[in-house]
């Protein structure tokens, strides 16, 4: 590993923050480059700052990300908790046990056609193209369908242009995971089990008291210590979270641990909201409001950041209507769905601690934004970011100059209102469609001069965000959205993610897509946190006795509440203080 490299450790928290952070650890080994000597020249992200290189027993070499996930009893499916990385065949120091045995087993699904044919690489018997071709002739609710024509004669690379139909066949995260997970990353909380007709693990104070038993806060410790004494220069932690049920409990002792022995360092937290609860009643409603209060204190408190996501608009106990985008249709129910939409900004909005040039300290980008105890943020996003086979970035971005057109990520935040800072991000832009065609008939556009992406984003965001801390970073290399990546992407965006001119044919799919993503700091969470508050001021906790039996004092509460409201007001700001905010970042 380059000694350069500001290692990230990320920690998940939650079922539905597996969800994306599985989307996020497949999209990012999509896009590997394992021979170097095919590669022209090397990425432009360095993957050393998320991933570890290790051997395996067998001495072969492995790349896994720097990541501890917990979850609940019941939701890995076929997967091992301490993964196949270090499986060895025909042990000789295996233990045979001659007495009786009573055997206790439990129903799981079996592995989908994905995850088969994952195995059958690892163990060296790629399949073919024939093989993929007989596989999607069975029925009409096929996980194989047709692949794509091409020359490759590689068979990996068959099996990662088949076009996989998982929808009906994702019922947990691990259903597919495409990398190696390292033994320490999965740890099982078998306390409680996984169920989402039934879901017991829904109180706050559930997982605080977890991790006060000597197991779970022995094992937080070790994986921990693990990976960050393996770290050569660690520059902070990236945590995706639930934070609606126990698991926001969790998180939050276990960060409030952090911040006291890494308080040098930057701590981006992301908590996690689907847009559709399987289990719905007014109580359970109450509860996942009563979790998301008390995880929004806390976890902002001990973060550096903390921005919660999801496609529906409602943060409190509705969950309101999902964000629509223009060239994507997805099912809202669906967490293979909406993970995936998430984790493509999350990919995105991360890069500028991820390049290998210009790359900023995750605490710089976390200390421009959390300016005057703003601790909250808001990501939003264009997906893909639209350009036509004959456009030009230019183009486009002057689609929006008026108004712009970013997808709201934040539930609660619809209208960003006044951004104060930001740091936007535009990846995959072809070089080839980055200048006007013809300027001269362009004389009255802002970007009549620009000569690369970088001045069009510059431009863009000074012309649309005047009073605004704007950070830009640009990054050549698309998003790869390859198998796994769900079906979400209406036909006329082309295979490369550009917007043609005919529908895409139905046995290709999208291979790589530009993004544009804004992680901001907008007024528009006084509005989103002030309505929350509005909602939870209501709350008399001496009615949910469950959480005071699990040792929520109504003191406790009471100042949580208060913490919220103190919180919203950070983002009331008049005029005359944001033209202060900005002379005094200008000077």
């Amino acid at each position: 590993m380059a000694g350069s490299t500001r290692e990230v450790v990320t920690l998940q928290f939650g079922h539905y923050a597996n969800f994306v952070g599985t989307h996020w650890w497949n999209l990012q080994e999509s896009s590997f480059c394992y021979d170097a000597a095919s590669s022209s020249s090397p990425s432009e992200i360095n993957h050393d700052v998320l991933f570890r290189e290790g051997l395996t027993l067998t001495g072969e070499q492995t790349y896994t990300p720097r990541l501890i996930m917990y979850d609940l009893k019941g939701s890995l499916n076929t997967l091992k908790e301490d993964g196949t990385l270090y499986d060895v065949l025909d042990r000789d120091d295996e233990v045979h046990w001659m007495g009786d045995v009573t055997l206790h087993t439990s129903e799981t699904s079996g592995k989908n056609q994905f995850l088969k044919d994952l195995e059958k690489i690892d163990k060296g018997e790629l399949p073919t193209e024939e093989d993929a071709s007989s596989a999607g002739t069975e029925d009409s609710h096929d996980e194989v369908q047709e692949t794509t024509p091409h020359l490759s004669t590689d068979p990996l690379e068959v099996f990662r242009s088949k076009l996989y139909n998982l929808d009906g066949s994702v019922s947990v995260w691990s259903d597919f995971l495409r990398i190696h997970l390292h033994p320490k990353t999965v740890s099982i909380l078998s306390e409680f089990a996984h169920d989402p007709e039934q879901d017991m693990f829904d109180v706050f104070s559930h997982g605080q008291q977890l991790l006060g038993t000597q197991r779970v806060s022995a094992d937080v410790e070790d994986r921990l210590h693990f990976f960050v004494e393996d770290c050569d220069s660690l520059q902070g932690f990236q945590m995706l979270v639930d934070p609606y049920n126990g698991f926001g409990g969790l998180a939050a002792e276990v960060l409030e641990r952090m911040s006291e022995d890494y308080d040098n360092k930057g701590i981006l937290t992301f908590g996690c909201y689907p847009s559709v609860f399987v289990r719905r009643s007014p109580i359970v409603d109450y509860h996942r409001l009563i979790c998301t209060v008390l995880s929004v204190t806390k976890l902002s408190d001990n973060s550096s950041l903390y921005a919660p996501l999801s496609v529906a608009t409602g943060l409190g106990r509705e969950p309101g209507p999902v964000a629509s985008f223009p060239y994507l249709s997805y099912n809202p129910s669906l967490h293979y769905h909406t993970g995936g939409i998430l984790a493509t900004a999350l990919d995105t909005c991360t890069l500028p601690y991820r390049t290998r040039s210009d790359a900023v300290l995750m605490t710089d980008l976390t200390n421009t934004m959390n300016y005057s105890g703003r601790k909250m943020a808001a990501l939003s996003a264009r997906l893909p970011f639209p350009i036509t086979l004959d456009g030009s970035l230019a183009s486009s971005l002057s689609q929006y100059v008026a108004a712009p057109d970013l997808v709201s990520l934040c539930p609660g935040v619809r209208e960003p209102g006044r951004t104060f800072m930001q740091s936007v991000v535009l990846r995959g832009v072809p070089p080839n469609r980055i200048l006007i065609p013809d300027p001269a008939a362009h004389a009255d556009s802002i970007f009549r001069d620009c000569r690369s992406a970088n001045d069009c984003l510059k431009r863009y965001l000074q012309h649309v965000y005047p009073g605004t801390l704007n950070a830009g970073t640009v990054v050549n290399e698309p998003l790869t959205v390859t198998t796994p990546f769900p079906h979400l992407f209406h036909p006329e965006i082309a295979h490369d993610g550009l917007v043609g001119f005919k529908p895409r044919s139905a046995i290709q799919g999208v291979e790589k897509m530009p993004a544009m993503t804004s992680l901001s700091s907008p007024s528009g969470l006084q509005g989103c946190l002030t309505a929350l508050h509005g909602e939870v001021e209501k709350v008399d906790i001496r009615r949910f006795h469950r959480f005071l039996d699990a040792g929520l004092e109504e003191d406790d509460f009471a100042e949580a509440v208060e913490s919220l409201r103190r919180l919203a007001r950070m983002y009331q700001t008049s005029d005359n203080e944001m033209a202060e905010d900005s002379d005094d970042d200008s000077d």
